[in-house]
This record gives structure tokens, sequence and C-alpha cells, in this order.
């Protein structure tokens, strides 16, 4: 089952485009954040985000996450 903060945080992070950002309006720390998206992502069983070495943004399956959460809410 997947807990409501956790979508509530996908789309924080949508809606401010970085985690810093993100986790400042959600009055977290961004490890934490960043935690609570590889836990969405493991309890979904697919990627969310395309990764580098300095940069998180939303995939596909991401972007349609968000959609999903934002109707789920």
């Amino acid at each position: 089952m997947i807990e409501y903060y956790l979508l509530e945080q996908l789309i924080a992070f949508a809606e401010t485009g970085t985690l810093s950002k993100a986790s400042q309006k959600l009055h977290i720390s961004q490890p934490a954040l960043s935690k609570s998206m590889q836990k969405l992502e493991d309890i979904m069983g697919v990627a969310l985000f395309n990764r580098s070495k300095s940069h998180i943004e939303l995939n596909e399956t991401g972007k349609i996450a968000v959609k999903y959460a934002k109707q789920a809410l």
C-alpha cells in the first residue's frame, strides 16, 4: 500500500523540479525526501526518475505517476 505522504512528496517534487526545493517546501531534509522517492519506486516496482550524478528528473512513468497521485489525493 502506498502511503499518502509519499504521493504528496512526489507531487511536491514535480511542482518544484528539484529535491532541494521540494524538501524545503515539505519541511523535511533532502536525504529523507530522496529516501522516500526510492521507497516509492520500490513499492511501485518501476523507475520514476532519470538520475545522473548531480541531477534527478521525472521520467515518463514518473510523470504519469504524478498525474495519478494528484487524482488520488
